[in-house]
Order: C-alpha cells, then sequence, then structure tokens
C-alpha cells in the first residue's frame, strides 16, 4: 500500500469500462490494494455516478457502447474538475488517448497493461490530485495573507484607499501608487494582485534600484545565447515570467531613460524583445508600479518620460504617510504586538498606556515600517513581555526642516562609523549590555557584535543617552 493512502483515507475510484470480465477483475485489484471502488458500465452510469458521489480518480475506456472517454471527460470537467482521470486505450487508439489528455485526463494506459503498471499509475495520478489541491488551498491561504483587511488601519484616508484599490483590483489598468518609504505600497500591490483575475499567475516584484543599469534590460526582458560575453544560455526575463500576471516596479522613478522607453512599449503593443534577439514575443501581464518620489517633477526636469508617466498614471493611489494617520498608529500597535505573539507562542506580550502614548506622539519618518520595527525592539527590550515607556527606544527621528542638511554641510552631523558607534553603544546600555538580545535588535551576529565593540573601544560603564524624545 502506498504511503499516500496510508496518510489519507482510502481513495474513491469509479471504474468505467463495458467488458464485465475486465471491470470485475480490475475491481478486486483495486479493492485489494485498498481503495473504494464504484464501477459503471458506459458513458450514461458514469455521468450519473459523477452527479452523486465524491470521488477522487476515474479510470475510463476510450471506446464503450454509449460513447467515449473523452466525452465523459467533457462532462467530468464540467461536474468535478478536480478528479483524476486514467483513460485505458488499445494500441491502435493512443492518438485519441493523447488528445484526451490534452483536455484535462492526467495520463493513459495501454491494454494490455500489467497490475503494477496500473497501481504505479493510480498512485502518481492521486499524488498529482493532492499537490493540486494542497495548490488550491495555497493561493487561497496567500490570497488572505495579502487582503485589504491587512492594510491595517481605521483612518478614514485608509479606509477611502482600501475601497478605491479594491474596485479597481479585477481591471487591468495600470496603477501607480505613490508614497514615503514604509508606508507599505508593496503590500497594496500585492492585495490588488491577489485580487484580481491574475491571482493564480506569478506577481514578480522588481526593484528597479537593485539591478544595475548595464544589466536591467536583460533582466526585465531576457537575451538569447550569444547576445553578450556571459549569456551562455538563452534566458527569460522577469516581464516574461509574469506571463498572465503582475509585475510590480518598485521606485520606477529610479529607472534610467533608455530602459522607460522599452517599458512604454510593453504598455502599448505587449510585446517585448530579448537582448541579442531579431524577434520580438507578445506578452499579458499588468503593471503595477510605486515610487517616493514625485515623478510629475522628475518629468518636468527631463528625467522621466511624459508618455510613460501617463501611462503607468492612470489611477493613482496616493499612501498617506503614518504621521497623517494617527488613529492607526495604535490599532497597527496591537496587530504587531499579535503577530510577536502568534510567533513566539507567548500569550502574554502586553504594551502600558504610557508606551502607548510615547508611540502616539512619534512622527514616525520611517513610517509603518518604522512602527513594526519598534514594537519588535520594545518587546526584546521588555520585562516579562510587558512593554512600557522606558522600553521604546526610537532610533530614528524626524529632523527639524534644514536641521539636518545644514549639520552634514558644517560637518558636525558625524561620520558614518561614529553613527553606528553610537547606535552599538545605546543598545548596548538599553539591553543591560545582554550581547545576545543587542545583536538580535541590531540583526548582527553575536560574534560580530563583539569585534565592533572592540573596533571601538566601548565602555560598558560609560553613559550614554538614548534617543527617548
Amino acid at each position: 500500500m502506498s504511503q499516500f493512502i496510508i496518510d489519507r483515507s482510502p481513495a474513491t475510484i469509479l471504474l468505467v469500462d463495458d467488458d464485465d470480465t475486465f471491470r470485475g477483475t480490475i475491481e478486486i485489484l483495486l479493492k485489494s490494494h485498498g481503495y473504494n471502488v464504484i464501477t459503471a458500465e458506459g458513458v450514461t452510469g458514469a455521468t450519473r455516478c459523477i452527479r452523486e458521489r465524491k470521488l477522487d480518480l476515474i479510470i475510463t475506456d476510450l471506446k464503450m457502447d454509449d460513447g467515449t472517454g473523452i466525452e465523459l471527460l467533457g462532462k467530468i470537467k464540467e461536474a468535478q474538475a478536480e478528479i483524476a482521470v486514467i483513460i485505458q486505450t488499445a494500441y491502435g487508439s493512443v492518438q485519441n488517448a493523447v488528445e484526451a489528455m490534452r483536455q484535462g485526463a492526467y495520463d493513459y494506459i495501454t491494454k494490455p497493461f500489467k497490475n503494477e503498471e496500473l497501481l504505479v499509475l493510480i498512485e502518481k495520478a492521486l499524488e498529482n490530485k493532492k499537490i493540486r489541491e494542497e495548490l488550491t488551498v495555497l493561493r487561497e491561504e496567500i490570497a488572505w495573507k495579502y487582503s485589504f483587511d491587512n492594510l491595517v488601519g481605521i483612518s478614514a484616508s485608509l479606509k477611502q484607499l482600501k475601497s478605491l484599490a479594491a474596485r479597481v483590483a479585477s481591471t487591468d489598468i495600470s496603477i501607480l501608487i505613490t508614497g514615503e518609504s514604509g508606508t507599505g505600497k508593496e503590500l497594496m500591490a500585492k492585495a490588488i494582485h491577489y485580487h484580481s483575475n491574475r491571482r493564480k499567475k506569478k506577481f514578480i516584484p522588481i526593484d528597479c534600484t537593485s539591478i544595475p543599469a548595464n544589466l536591467m534590460e536583460s533582466e526585465f526582458f531576457g537575451h538569447v545565447k550569444g547576445s553578450f560575453t556571459s549569456a551562455v544560455a538563452n534566458r527569460k526575463g522577469l516581464f516574461e515570467e509574469a506571463d498572465g500576471g503582475t509585475v510590480f516596479l518598485d521606485e520606477v522613478g529610479d529607472m534610467p531613460l533608455p530602459l522607460q522607453a522599452k517599458i512604454l512599449r510593453v504598455l502599448q503593443e505587449s510585446e517585448i524583445r530579448p537582448v541579442g534577439s531579431s524577434l520580438s514575443k507578445k506578452i499579458d501581464v499588468r503593471i503595477l508600479a510605486a515610487t517616493n518620489r514625485d515623478l510629475s517633477a522628475l518629468v518636468e526636469e527631463g528625467n522621466f518620460r511624459e508618455d510613460l508617466f501617463y501611462r503607468l498614471n492612470v489611477l493613482p493611489i496616493t499612501i498617506p504617510p503614518l504621521r497623517e494617520r494617527v488613529d492607526d498608529i495604535a490599532v497597527l500597535a496591537e496587530h504587531f504586538l499579535s503577530l510577536e505573539k502568534a510567533r513566539r507562542g507567548e500569550g502574554n506580550l502586553s504594551i502600558s498606556a504610557d508606551a502607548m502614548e510615547r508611540l502616539v506622539q512619534h512622527r514616525w519618518p520611517g513610517n509603518v515600517r518604522e512602527l513594526e520595527n519598534t514594537i519588535k525592539r520594545a518587546i526584546a527590550l521588555s520585562h516579562d513581555g510587558r512593554i512600557t515607556g522606558e522600553d521604546i527606544m526610537f532610533i530614528t527621528s524626524e529632523p527639524a526642516p534644514g536641521s539636518q542638511r545644514n549639520e552634514i554641510l558644517n560637518g558636525t552631523f558625524g561620520t558614518l562609523e561614529e553613527s553606528l558607534k553610537d547606535r552599538i553603544e545605546a543598545t548596548l546600555h538599553a539591553t543591560n549590555w545582554n550581547l545576545s538580545k543587542t545583536a538580535g535588535i541590531l540583526g548582527i551576529g553575536r560574534t560580530t557584535l563583539w569585534r565592533k565593540v572592540k573596533k571601538y573601544n566601548i565602555d560598558r560603564n560609560e553613559k550614554v543617552l538614548l534617543n527617548q524624545k
């Protein structure tokens, strides 16, 4: 008996064949291996079973007195599309069996066959069905994970934004998502994709700032072998990988002008041309774009194509910064606290009123991402899972207008090394020199932390002032 059968209740198989002797023999074989078996003499009886019973697999002859296996296949897909189907065929009818596979059958087996051949094929068909079912569940879980409800907040502006995005998700129009860093632009893009008709296809995020300019065209559109020195084989680009799905162009304002023209061609003609190829390929993708820059200003400066701007900006969605959504701060803080509870398996995490007050009063230049990191850091600093005002440590603060620029120009802002030393020193003192906790907060290894303590001559007895204003 297969591992598949051991792991689950016995699969129910419908056996369809107009040869009574053959049908009876196969029925005995399958029952002896633990399967539940239902039999039918032809298409008519099988159709009745499909409507009345929950089935896992159908094994059907290709040619029967009252119809064909291909006709039955059509009825199966209408009633229970998830059922796996194996076609039995005589040697001379293999071409018809192949046609049945094109129409959705899992596989075919040629008569006469050995019992073991059939049993192995059944096991593979059922395993394939199990994988497809798990994939369906996974897609549903992903769609839930990136639902609009996961854009957490109760402010009127966010509710209006989610309502607008939900209304246009099922369309194919291009959307330009703008907002400061950390506001959740990619999360919004994923929610739109997973609530669109393209959700069963890929969502491909592309960070336009992370790909070197000389490699962008190849990364986006692929290349053919020999098109440049390191092109040792044909390679699909990200747009072709996303065919049928969605491409998310993050930080599109940083895209070089030459590549902007090629993106415009994708939007206008729905086709790409791999580097080194003389032939274009048709593709079907929806483009969502995001930026924290003012694209209209870039257009005026000549750094962004006006025609591309209008193609991308069919529907603009602007996510307000967290400082303009004060009502959302407490809700988000509780949300991140709940996520940490679930991740750690701890139910005693909580936040005090004075800690919440400090969160609400902060300006959040790093927006939602900064708030999430602040909650994680506060949990690490807290005692017994109760976050107090003293556990809230802000790594960033919002400078007065122009003050940071003046500090930099005057040389009083300090070097990068000095800033790094101050950050390590402040965190060490906040954790009472708990190296493991400090390394976790800073996102580095314990050994790396110790080397930097030695490098910067950080003294445990030296007092520092944390940014707790």
